[in-house]
């Protein structure tokens, strides 16, 4: 095959993906187009240290340039869990498989302790007796956050064992390929530790040790002085107001109309939370962001009764 039929062919492949991608054929939504190219370019930004000597000596530098591109990439899990990005099956795994590796918390960590955990009310196996219905204190929220880090990573690889290795369960999910998804990023992990242990330690292990802590602060911030088990669906979680923080999250801080509409499109939540606005107790709505690199300020409003 000559090599202008290898180009022609290559030219036509690609103008077949991106009339399938601009169409909406592979993506279901289109706010979630460019959504779905951050996910699946993500690993190739994460993993550059690895994979050129460049860096070396700059990693840190590079860390923070690379948080500020892709550090969101477990805000995009999050949706893309509730609203699958894609309407193909095997476009959907690899972006699973794509954000899982830059979060280091894996789609089926998220299945398990927050779509068929957490949203269904329950979340004692997954994050503890974390205290989150006391009222906000830097100590309890530094304390919850850190304490159910292990639970978090460690409850969904133990539930998947025992449902999908010593059983085959298949509903709500294949908890076999739950678990076997679990594995690969502990293999992936190991194998970068062996291959470059300073690497791995500098930067790998912080990143994923900064994300799942993140993750866990926000969940502290979302419900920290509710009743998640009360009988008013209005006053199961905070609400955070700031444009800034909604613009950057794609509307996470419109909490209350994500729990009682877990399965609407992140682009329907400001409207849906206009609607219930007046049936959440004033308590609950928050007019700060509650972006993670502002915890000191919320140390700061909680010291001065304003949280």
């Amino acid at each position: 095959m000559t090599l202008s039929r290898l180009h022609d062919r290559a030219a036509i492949s690609l103008g077949h993906i991106l009339t399938h991608w601009l169409a909406g054929r592979w993506i279901a939504h289109p706010a979630d187009r460019l959504n779905a190219v951050r996910a699946l370019l993500a690993p190739v930004v994460f993993f550059a240290p690895f994979a050129t000597d460049l860096l070396q000596g700059y990693e840190i530098v590079y860390a923070i340039i690379a948080f500020a591109l892709i550090g969101d990439a477990n805000y995009l899990l999050h949706l893309h869990i509730h609203r699958p990005f894609s309407r193909n099956r095997a476009l959907n795994l690899v972006l699973d498989l794509c954000m899982g590796v830059v979060t280091g918390m894996t789609a089926s960590n998220w299945r398990i302790q927050h779509l068929y955990g957490h949203h269904r009310g329950i979340d004692l196996p997954y994050r503890g007796d974390s205290l989150i219905r006391e009222d906000y204190s830097a100590a309890r929220a530094l304390f919850c956050s850190a304490m159910s880090l292990w639970k978090t990573f460690y409850s969904p690889i133990a539930e998947s064992f025992r449902k999908g290795v010593l059983d085959d369960v298949r509903v709500p999910i294949s908890y076999r390929w739950a678990f076997c998804e679990q594995m690969l990023l502990i293999l992936l992990l190991a194998a970068l530790t062996l291959a470059q242990p300073r690497l791995a330690l500098i930067y790998l292990l912080l990143w994923y040790l900064l994300t799942h802590f993140i993750t866990r602060y926000v969940d502290y911030l979302n419900h920290y002085g509710c009743d998640e088990g009360s009988d008013n669906p209005y006053a199961r979680a905070n609400n955070s107001l700031s444009r800034w923080f909604n613009l950057t999250t794609h509307n996470f801080g419109y909490h209350t109309a994500h729990h009682i509409r877990p399965g609407a499109h992140w682009t329907e939540l400001p409207a849906i939370h206009a609607e219930m606005a007046d049936r959440i107790p004033q308590r609950h709505l928050k007019p700060f962001s509650w972006s993670w690199v502002l915890m000191p300020y919320h140390f700061y409003r909680s010291a001065t009764g304003r949280m």
